[in-house]
C-alpha cells in the first residue's frame, strides 16, 4: 500500500472514529434537549410523536412557575457546591503545600491513605454521619451538607493541588525567605498566585462534584433543603413519571455547570495537564 494512501486511510479513520465518539458522548444531551420540549403525552404514546408540531416550551414554563421548588433547588445547590470548594480549596491548598514541601512523616503514606478514602462506598459513612449529625441538630443545613462532600472532594483536591507545588522551582520560596518572608508570607503571596490554574481545575471540579450529588443529599435532607438532583427525581411518582418536565428540569440543571466548565476551560486544561505532566 502506497504511504500516500495509508496516510489518508488513517485520516479517514481518525475522522470516523471522532465522529462516532461524538455521537456516542452527545447523542444522550441531544436526545434528552428534545424531549424537554416535548409534552408528556407525545412522550407516552407507542411509538413516541416527535414531530417537530409538538415542540413546545411548556415543561420549561411549568418546573420554572407551577414546580417554583426547582429555582429554589437551584438556589441551593449553588450555595452547597460554593461552600464546599471554598472549603475544599482552603484545606486542600494547605495540606497539599505541607506535603509537598514541609518534611512530613509518612507523607507518602497520607498520600494514599487520603487517596484510599475514595475507595469506601457512601453508605458506609451515611448512616454514622446521620446519627452524629441528628445528635449535633444539623440535619438539613448547608453546613452538614458541605462538610459531608468533603468526604469526596477533598482527597482530588489535595491530588492535584499536590502535583502542581511539587512542579514549582523551590529556588522561588528560598528567595522569599532571604527576603525576610515568613512561610505563610510564601504560599499566600508566591505559591497561590502561581497556582491559580490548579486551583480553578480543582474548585470547578470540586463544584460540579457537590452540584451533582444525590445520595448524601436525599439522606441529609428534609425540608429546609432541596438540592437540584433532589428536585429532579420528584417529577417521577408513584404512579406517573412527568419524563418532560423531569427533562427540561435536567436541561436547567445542567446550564450552570456547563457554563462554568465553558468560562473556565482554559484554567481547567492548564491546572489538570501541568499538574499531571510536571508533578
Amino acid at each position: 500500500m502506497r504511504p500516500g494512501l495509508r496516510r489518508r486511510l488513517g485520516l479517514w479513520g481518525t475522522r470516523f472514529g471522532l465522529a462516532v465518539f461524538v455521537v456516542i458522548a452527545l447523542g444522550p444531551i441531544a436526545w434528552g434537549v428534545v424531549t424537554s420540549l416535548l409534552p408528556t403525552k407525545a412522550l407516552t404514546q407507542s411509538p413516541p410523536d416527535l414531530s417537530p408540531a409538538n415542540l413546545t416550551l411548556a415543561n420549561y414554563v411549568e418546573v420554572l412557575t407551577t414546580r417554583g421548588s426547582l429555582v429554589n433547588a437551584l438556589l441551593d445547590s449553588a450555595i452547597v457546591a460554593t461552600l464546599t470548594a471554598v472549603i475544599s480549596l482552603s484545606l486542600g491548598s494547605a495540606a497539599a503545600y505541607a506535603l509537598a514541601r514541609l518534611r512530613v512523616p509518612g507523607a507518602n503514606k497520607i498520600l494514599l491513605g487520603v487517596l484510599a478514602t475514595q475507595m469506601f462506598p457512601a453508605i458506609v459513612i451515611a448512616i454514622p454521619l446521620f446519627i452524629i449529625y441528628s445528635e449535633l441538630h444539623v440535619i438539613d443545613t448547608y453546613p452538614a451538607l458541605a462538610i459531608t462532600y468533603l468526604s469526596f472532594t477533598l482527597p482530588v483536591v489535595i491530588w492535584i493541588l499536590k502535583g502542581f507545588f511539587d512542579a514549582i522551582p523551590v529556588q522561588l520560596e528560598k528567595a522569599a525567605a532571604v527576603d525576610g518572608a515568613s512561610a505563610l508570607q510564601v504560599f499566600r503571596l508566591i505559591i497561590l498566585p502561581i497556582s491559580l490554574p490548579a486551583l480553578f481545575a480543582a474548585g470547578v471540579f470540586a463544584f460540579i462534584e457537590s452540584w451533582n450529588e444525590f445520595f448524601f443529599a436525599i439522606i441529609l435532607t428534609r425540608v429546609h433543603i432541596k438540592t437540584a438532583p433532589i428536585a429532579i427525581a420528584e417529577f417521577s411518582g408513584q404512579y406517573q413519571t412527568l419524563y418532560g418536565q423531569m427533562l427540561a428540569a435536567a436541561v436547567l440543571a445542567s446550564v450552570p455547570v456547563v457554563l462554568l466548565a465553558i468560562v473556565f476551560r482554559r484554567f481547567i486544561l492548564q491546572g489538570f495537564v501541568e499538574g499531571a505532566v510536571k508533578g
